[in-house]
């Protein structure tokens, strides 16, 4: 009965784990030099296409619900 309440503590540890920083986890952030635009620079993500125009440095959650950018 011990081993019980043990298994449900340990579950819950996993899940909490594995979705933390979850929006972070999911881009890849590459920095282009092509397609720069003076002082902001343009990042691709490699997983989902997004494009990213920022001066100080890679996004740092996933922009794919944005949808494009108009820059």
């Amino acid at each position: 009965m011990l081993f019980l309440p043990f298994l449900i503590i340990v579950v819950v540890a996993v899940a909490i784990y594995a979705n933390r920083n979850k929006d972070r986890r999911r881009c890849s952030w590459r920095q282009s030099k092509q397609g720069s635009k003076g002082a902001l620079i343009r990042y691709n993500c490699i997983t989902c296409g997004q494009e990213a125009f920022r001066s100080n440095g890679q996004p740092r959650e996933c922009l794919a619900q944005l949808g494009k950018s108009k820059l």
